[in-house]
């Protein structure tokens, strides 16, 4: 299994009020006319595409096994892309030096196909085709599982630090506030989600698995890679 990350960061924001504060009278303003913050976090599924033009040896170097004698019979790629949108209702007034705004925060996790490679060695609708296709589709349900986890914690997590705050300052520096929370909180929080599953891909691909496959039909895939020695 490899995964790469890409993240595709748009206009975003987080408070921190100057030593300069609204009045009473234009805070409650704000707070009865400004639309509800929103938090939007949705997921986009990711087609499969199968190849079938990589022999073991190619896969076991994109791989980079830690057992110096394993090879790898099959490998999922997947890359794992974050987009972050913000936009924001905001109201001045005159006489007041600071703007109000409550933000629409909009999320979309999202996985390029999946790249799913069985061993050219082995012939397409053999057992051994189909056993190792199988071990790979676990990865896949493992990224798509991962992915709506992410998704609803994400969620979660989001509109419990955000509630339904109004914030103020300038536009710029509400620009700026919420763009380092974004980077500071949210962001790392992505990558953590990455590497987690990281971790449950290394536990599908286990030496036990893979001697497994020693005797997997009838030894068939044993008498492939011997062969191809």
């Amino acid at each position: 299994m490899r995964l790469s990350f890409a993240l595709l960061l748009f206009s975003l924001i987080a408070p921190h009020a100057r030593a300069q504060s609204p009045s009473a009278e234009w805070a409650a303003l704000c707070e009865a006319r400004l639309p509800a913050t929103r938090i939007v976090v949705r997921t986009v599924p990711a087609p499969i595409r199968y190849l079938r033009n990589r022999s073991v040896d190619d896969l076991t170097q994109l791989q980079h096994l830690p057992q110096d004698n394993a090879r790898t019979l099959g490998l999922t790629e997947v890359r794992l892309g974050t987009s972050i949108q913000y936009r924001a209702s905001t109201l001045q007034r005159r006489g007041e030096a600071l703007t109000c705004m409550r933000p629409s925060i909009e999320v979309t996790l999202s996985l390029d196909p999946h790249v799913v490679s069985v061993a050219s060695e082995f012939e397409e609708g053999s057992c051994a085709h189909r056993h190792v296709l199988a071990h790979e589709m676990r990865h896949v349900e493992v990224n798509r599982q991962t992915l709506e986890s992410a998704a609803d914690r994400m969620r979660e997590g989001m509109r419990s630090s955000f509630g339904n705050k109004v914030y103020f300052g300038e536009p710029a520096e509400l620009q700026d506030r919420l763009t380092r929370h974004i980077r500071e909180q949210w962001l790392p929080w992505v990558d953590a989600q990455m590497k987690h599953t990281m971790q449950r891909h290394r536990e599908i691909d286990t030496p036990e698995e893979y001697a497994r496959n020693r005797t997997a039909c009838g030894g068939e895939i044993a008498r492939v890679l011997d062969g191809a020695r």
